[in-house]
Parts: structure tokens; sequence; C-alpha cells
């Protein structure tokens, strides 16, 4: 009995027989067909069809179109009208997938699908890639045949469970089932997503991606989502998941993916349940990353998408969980996501990078990021080497013109003060001007001025237990190269800042006396005409290959330095508007005080003694000007007073002839100068030496006065030592030193106003009046007009007897900073025109004085009045003679600040000497010191070589 049902069973099953319906496939007969693959049912699992969204059925078949000619598939069954019911599950084939994963530009438009019965269309679908499978009935009473067709080009159609039901059967549907896992289902580690495009990639440890940060936290589980910049489009990126009604809640961590060389992108985050939009933000590239919590109740696909907004950036989903209903969500408190428990852990004291890394930083250069992990890996500040820092450079290109760079740190509100050194990378052979800005959350607390040639400078900030921690520098437009600058030894502090030894920096030994270059090799050196090829600049005496030749002598240690000119040079952002005049600012206040001398009385005048060329020497990028300084900096470590060189001009530009022109040669010790030296192409090899007070940076500046191509000039024989010394300065070589002075000029405009009244009809009366207004006018005029025109330049010489005396120059007050030729003015003019105004008024005080007595007249033409005019003019009389008390008083004034600056003239003319072969002429005179005048401090130049470019003067 069992033999004969097992065979019954069998035969039931060839035939197609079920105690559900009949399996279309193997019951009826396919009378036409093409592009069409069959599966019929063995009883067994065997040949399933698979069907996206991890379903898969039997007893079916597949339909797909040829190409060449296109034709699209379809099958056609007979059925002879026998059957009541089709039942059957539509999807879309993936059937030989390998991923669910289509290229980013895949074809996911609608596919059409139709149903014939007998010839009439009895239903159309549309299909798509990421659709889930349909279980569909029709009628199909009395018919002779069914068709299935395909109306587009390259879809992959499935029908599976396909099944015929007679009159009387109960139809039951085949209901697909993905076999979903219960409670909290991780994603992607146990649910997957079942079709997404090459934009959204999946991470886990058995996937190419093994992990992905997000603010510094490392996740083995989730999604990447690349939405950088593409030349066309907006670079969407999308992930389907079969959620198949099975869970209540659906729950992310979204964020910017950690990026160590990230741009300034902002990409879209939509999240759709079953194609509405549940979830929608713009995600930004330094933004913290947050959790989200969805209601997905009822919900069968779930959908990611990502799109770029702007600019590029990488997109992270992690800690993604779908939950069965009355399972319990963890949700994090607050806007923000949750913050590395790690932190908390976290010494009070401790380094940021190699503790915390940025989640996102920027720069143009391969490594930006320096965690301190070898003391092999460095960039250097200032001649120091740090393994443990930020470089901050950046440069415009055809996509951008921001030059700014950053780095950002996801602090978890766990600090309360950060500690920093700040300083510019003498490698990126570039020169510009920049602003070093720290932002703790959205507030600025910390912005720095920086230029080349500062010396590291070290800093802390209170950070206010932010979230975000963020670094970044403003940049300049420059098309002759950005220059780079770093922060490093970052160290952050839960407290009160403390002394540490976190980062300790190892120093050479300091002998009393070595040669600089021993020392260490310039951390700065920029020879414009040579910046592509320093290595001819600079000679350390390590081998003999390399030289200079000098004068047929070679020299095995030593280095360059060589001006040049640049035509229409563009100093891009720095060259427009307000961002100019601030740059102007940023060197104007890095000068400060320091350069400045005290103020001693000369002549009855106020003298501010300074030296030549401070203002270029810190001022390379501000403003416009287009020429190119060259300069060496060493790092002298605070160790040594003296320094002690020989220079002599190497070669001449281009070979031509040796010039009479002059350069000038600042030396620098920790930004205050401490000598202006002359070099000229003429001059014989020089031997200098110049107190250096332990400065922590030393600098060699060549300027470039004639803004052209200089010499190019060698320095060897470089020392420094310790104990005292005395400048050393041969004479050719001193620079001009002169001290600067104006005449007071302390009148105020008077304050009271005053305006000509109505004639009256008293002839006295009108008369005062009269010239009170006109008295009045003068005096502002004069106040306005007579102030001293011009800047006193005394310029301190030595003469060939070893005397010190001065060469005296007065410069158009317009004019007295800017370069030295074509506007220097003439004694005799300017004394013949000071003596005019003295006369004038003198004229003005008498003119005054006489209307005084002109006042008690005024007075007794009152009673010539109508009587209701006396007491209007009785007034207009008193007020004029206010008017006069105080223009009296100014002219006063002037008249004796006047005398003293014609006083000053004439004793200037009446002292002038011709010495040493030089004449004096009315545009610069030679004089002795005025009584108790002391020139400053050091080798003073001679006279004879005494060059200033004057306009041409008659001598005196």
């Amino acid at each position: 009995m069992k033999k004969i049902l097992c065979l019954l069973l069998t035969l039931a099953g060839a035939l197609g027989l079920s105690a559900q319906g009949r399996y279309l496939v193997n019951t009826a007969e396919i009378v036409d067909r093409h592009a069409c693959e069959v599966y019929k049912y063995n009883g067994n699992s065997s040949g399933r069809i698979k069907m996206a969204g991890g379903f898969s059925g039997v007893g079916g078949f597949t339909l797909w179109s040829t190409q060449g000619p296109y034709e699209p598939g379809y099958a056609t069954f007979a059925l002879g009208g026998k059957y009541d019911k089709l039942s059957f599950v539509l999807g879309y084939n993936t059937t030989g997938f390998v991923t669910p994963e289509v290229d980013e530009g895949g074809d996911v438009s609608a596919k059409l699908f139709a149903v014939y019965v007998d010839g009439r269309r009895v239903i159309e679908r549309k299909i798509y890639a990421y659709s889930l499978p349909e279980p569909i009935v029709i009628d199909v009473a009395g018919a002779n045949e069914v068709k299935f067709a395909i109306t587009l080009e390259y879809p992959r159609i499935a029908i599976t469970d396909a099944k015929l039901w007679t009159a009387g059967e109960k139809v039951v549907e085949t209901i697909p089932n993905p076999n979903l896992k219960q409670g909290t289902v991780a994603v992607p580690k146990d649910m997957r997503p079942y079709f997404r495009n090459n934009r959204i990639a999946v991470v886990s440890p058995d996937d190419k991606l093994k992990s992905l940060k997000l603010n510094s936290r490392s996740y083995n589980y989730g999604l990447y989502a690349d939405a950088k910049m593409s030349l066309i489009g907006v670079s969407p990126g999308w992930a389907y998941f079969n959620l198949a009604q099975e869970y209540s809640k659906f729950s992310f961590v979204v964020g910017p993916v950690d990026d160590d060389n990230a741009s300034r992108g902002n990409s879209w985050v939509t999240v759709r349940k079953d194609g509405k939009i549940v979830f929608e933000e713009e995600i930004g590239y330094q933004d913290i990353a947050r959790q989200v919590v969805l209601d997905v109740e009822g919900c069968k696909v779930l959908t990611i998408e990502t799109e770029q907004e702007r600019g590029s950036m990488s997109v992270g989903f992690v800690d993604i969980k779908a939950y069965s209903p009355g399972v319990e969500v963890l949700v994090v408190d607050g806007d923000e996501g949750a913050a590395d428990p790690r932190l908390k852990n976290l010494p009070d004291v401790c380094k940021l990078i190699s503790n915390i890394r940025p989640y996102t930083a920027e720069a143009a250069v391969e490594k930006q990021i320096y965690d301190g992990s070898s003391d092999y890996i460095t960039f250097s500040m200032g001649g120091v080497k740090f393994n443990e820092g930020i470089v901050l450079y950046n440069k415009a290109n055809i996509l951008s013109n921001n030059t700014s760079s950053y780095a950002v740190f996801d602090v978890g509100r766990e600090f309360d003060y950060v500690g920093f050194t700040v300083g510019y990378i003498g490698k990126s052979g570039a020169m510009n001007n920049d602003v070093i800005r720290l932002y703790a959350d959205e507030e600025l607390v910390f912005q720095l001025p920086i230029i080349p040639t500062s010396p590291n400078m070290s800093f802390i900030v209170p950070i206010k237990k932010c979230r975000r921690l963020r670094f970044e520098n403003q940049g300049t437009g420059n098309i002759e190269g950005v220059a780079a600058f770093g922060v490093a030894d970052l160290v952050v502090y839960r407290g009160e800042p403390v002394e540490n030894d976190l980062f300790v920096h190892p120093v050479p030994d300091f002998p009393d006396r070595i040669d600089l270059i021993d020392l260490g090799a310039p951390y700065i050196h920029y020879v414009s005409p040579k910046k592509d090829n320093m290595e001819s600049a600079f000679h350390d005496g390590s081998t003999k290959k390399e030289y200079f030749e000098l004068n047929g002598e070679r020299i095995y240690k030593g280095f360059t330095l060589q001006t040049s000119a640049h035509f229409s040079l563009d100093q891009g952002v720095l060259s427009n508007g307000s961002d100019n005049a601030a740059a102007g600012a940023i060197g104007s206040a890095a000068v400060g005080s320091s350069f400045v001398a005290g103020t001693v009385a000369v002549g009855g005048t106020m003298v501010g003694s300074t030296l030549a060329g401070v203002a270029a020497f810190l001022m390379l990028a501000a403003g416009g000007t287009a020429v190119e300084n060259s300069l060496a900096a060493f790092n002298t470590y605070g160790e040594y007073d003296n320094l002690s060189f020989t220079v002599a001009c190497l070669h001449t530009p281009f070979g031509t002839k040796p010039s009479d022109y002059k350069e000038t040669l600042l030396i620098g010790a920790d930004h205050e100068v401490v000598a202006e030296l002359v070099l000229t192409e003429k001059m014989e090899p020089q031997r200098v030496t110049i107190p250096i007070n332990r400065c922590e940076q030393l600098l060699f500046w060549l300027s470039n006065t004639n803004e052209g191509w200089s010499g190019e000039y060698l320095f060897y024989d470089i020392e420094v030592s310790k104990g005292e010394s005395v400048a050393e300065i041969p004479r050719g070589m001193r620079s001009n030193v002169y001290s600067t002075a104006q005449h007071e000029w302390s009148v105020e405009t008077p304050t009271l106003s005053w305006e000509r009244p109505r004639s009256s009809s008293s002839s006295d009366v009108n008369e005062f009046l009269a010239g009170v207004t006109n008295s009045y006018e003068m005096t502002r005029k004069y106040i306005k007009d007579m102030r001293p025109g011009y800047v006193i330049y005394n310029y301190y010489l030595e003469t060939d007897a070893g005397q010190t005396c001065k060469a005296v120059v007065l410069r158009g007050i317009n004019m007295a900073y800017t370069a030295e030729a074509n506007n220097c003015l003439s004694f005799i003019d300017e004394y013949r025109s000071t003596a005019r105004e003295a006369e004038n008024l003198r004229t003005l005080r008498q003119e005054l004085a006489n209307l005084t007595l002109d006042q008690v007249s005024a007075t007794l033409g009152l009673t010539e009045l109508p009587l209701g005019l006396i007491g209007l003019y009785r007034n207009l009389i008193k007020q004029g003679v206010s008017v006069l008390n105080v223009c009296k008083a100014a002219v006063d004034l002037m008249y004796e600040e006047k005398c003293v600056q014609l006083e000053y003239l004439d004793s200037v003319l009446n002292s002038s000497v011709d010495i040493d072969g030089q004449k004096s002429s009315e545009t610069a005179v030679f004089c002795p010191l005025a009584e108790g005048e002391t020139p400053p401090a050091g080798g003073l130049p001679l006279v004879r070589d005494f060059r200033v470019q004057l306009p041409p003067a008659r001598d005196l």
C-alpha cells in the first residue's frame, strides 16, 4: 500500500498536480516563446528562481530580451478552456547576479510587463530592479491560452509559483517570505541591502571596505556613501532594504566620514518608507555624527539615499538597526550623536592628535596630519622638527578659489584648554602672510595674523568644553605660490593648564663658538632667481664636490642671497579692497613699538628715532608691490651673543658689469633689526661683527631697494659666539641712520561758530562785525594751510677725521615714507614760505588788536539803530568779542610756533658746511649736531658715502 501511495505522489508531481493547484509549467503546453527559460517543479527546492529582496520561488520561468535585432521575451501557454484562475508571483529576476550592486549610471528605469488572456490584456505592471515580488491572481475561466510578455528592452522578469485552479477550487496565493530575523537586527551584519548602486558601499569585515570612522570613532559595520563632486550631475547614491512589514523602528548614526584630505562639501541624506520621505537632512563636512530614529511600522521597502549638494564629501551610516515590535530602542539624548566613550578615560593632560585624530581635514599636501607615530615622519617649523601636528596649506584650482585649509576634532566636551605652537614651514617655497584661526564649536576663540618670518609662537587657549575644535588658516591667493603654516605640539587640558613634558625636542650642543651652519642649516632660505634650484644657493661643507668659487677661491660652506623683480605681480586675495588694507594692518601691527626708540628734543621739535627698512622687513605680502626680497633664517636657540660673517658679491645679474647700486642688508634678531648694512656689486669681501642678544631667530634679509635684479651675494665664514662684543661694521657698509622730526603745530580749529550778520543802519556796527567775520575766516584758513608740510630727516654721519655730523633733509609730508627719490624740499623755498607765513600772521595779529578798539565805536553806534534792533545787535557785538578772543589766542600760538619753525630753518642754513668733498645744497644741508643732540649708537656711514637721491639743487 505504501508503495502505491508513493507512486501516485510521484505521478502527481510529474503531472504538476498539487493539493494547492497545478503548476503551469508542468501542466500547460508552451505553444510559443522567445527569450524564455522554464524551471519545472520537481517536487523539491532545486531549480529555484531568485528575485529582488532575497526572495526565491519554484515552478516558473524567466523572460528577458534579445539584441541585434532587439526582440522582447514572451511565453504563450495553451489552457484549453479547462481552468478558472491563474495565480503567480511576479518579481525582478536576480539569478546569476553576484552582488545587488549596479553602476551609478546603471539602468533602473521601469520595465513593462503584461498578461494577455485570449489576446486581451488583463494586467500590466511596471517592474523595477528594486521591486519586491508581488502575488497576482487573474481570471482565465474558459480561456484557451495565456501569454506573458515584456514590452521594454533589457528587463529580467521572473514568474514563479504559477498555478492553475479549476472552478470550485479555493485559490491559495503564494506569499513570499524572506525569512527575516527578529528582535534587534544589525545592518549590514544581519540584513544587507538587497539593491544598491556603486555610490553606496557595504562596510563589514567580509567586504572590501572593512571599517569606517565617524568623528574619530571606528565602526566595523555600516554603509559608506561617496557624495564627491562630479563633473556632471549630483552623484546620487541609494540602497534598498526589505523590511517586509516586520519591524516598527529603524535607527542609525549618520555623519561625515573621517578624512585626512577631505573637501568642503555638503550632501543630502534622504530616507524613504515605501517611497514616502520620512527623513531628509543636509549633512556638512564638519558636522558631528548624530543618531536618527524612524518609525517604520508597516514598511515594506526602506530606502537610504544620498545626493551631493555642493563640494565633495563622504557620508557614513553606522549603528544601523531594525527593531521588531516591542523591542526597546536605545536613544541618544540631544541633537548630537554620542561622543566616543574613550574620551572620558583620557588623562587630564594629553596629546591631542595621537589620542583624538581629526575627523575631517583638508590641505593640498600629500601628508597634512602628523600623529606622532614615528620620530622619522616629521615637518619643520623654525628649524625645529615636529612629529605631531597639522600642516595648513591650500591653493586655488580650476574648481575652487578657496585657499584656506582646516582640521576639525571631536573633543566630546571633555576639555577646557588647548595648547599649541604655530610657525611657518620654511620648505613651502612661498612667502605670504596669513591668518590662523581657532573655533570652539561656532565661536572664534583665537586669531593670529602670521607672517613667514615670524618665529615659532606658543599659545594656550580656552575652548570652553566645546564639542568641535577647528583649526584653519585664512589662505592667500598668489600666482607665485602659497605659504604653508603649521600647528604643532597640540595638548588638551581638562581643568587648568599645568606644566608638562609631553613634547620635548632635542637640541644640539652649544660650544662657546661655532660655525652657524654647523648649528643647523637655514630653515628658511628664499632666493627668488633660484627658488626652483635652491641646492646651488647653499652648501654645508659636507663634501668638496660642492662649492662656491669667489675670485678663484673655493668656498665649501655658505649661502647666497639675491633679489629680483616680477612684472605685474598679482598678489591675489591681498590685492583687493579691505583685504589689502588688512594685510597692511598685519604688517604694521607686527612692527609694534619694539622698533621705535624713545623721543628726544632737538631744536624745539620732537624726534622719533628708528631704523630704515623695518616695515619692509615684516611686510612681504602686505600690498601689491611688485618686488622680491631674499632671506635666510636660522635657529640660534637663544644661546649666542655675537654674529660674525664675511660677505662678498659672487655674481652680477646676467653677467653685467658691477654697478654702484646699493642694496640693503638687514640683520634681524628675534624680529628686531640689529643692523642695517649697505652692499654693492663693487665691494671687496667685508668682515662684519654684530651683537645678536641671545636671540632665538637670526635673519639675513636682502631688501629689494632698487626694485630690480640685484647681484648674488655670498655669506661665508659665519660664526656665532658667546660673550660681550662691540659691533664692527666696515665704514663702506654702514647704512643711513637717521631720526625724524616734525615741527609742533598744536593749534586747533575754533569751536565757536560765526556767520556774517546782516547789515544794519549803523556804519560803525557794520564795520566791526565785518572785521570779525574776515578775521574769523582768515584764522581758520591759516590753521589749515600753515601746518608745516614736511618731515625733518637727520642723517647721522662720520667724517674722515672720526667726528660726527649730520645731513638734514626735508621731505614732503605726504611722501615721507616712500622711496627716497624726488621727494625732497628746498630749504631756501621753505624758509621764504615760512617767513611770508610769519609776516601774514603778524599782520593778522595787528588787525585783531585794532578790532578790539573798534568795539567801542560799534557799541556807541547802537544808538543809531531802531529800538527794536538794538538788543539783537548788542548780542551780536558781544558774540563778536568772544570770537575775536578765540581767534587772537589761536593766531598768537600759530605765530609763536611759526617763529620757532623759521628759527630752525635759519639755524640749519646758517650752520651749513662743506665737508670731506660733500657740498651742502638747498635740499641736503651738512651741519654739526645741535647742542645736546645724541645720534643712535653704532657705526655711522661716512660723509663721503652719503647718497640720497635728490632732485637737482643749487649749492649753498
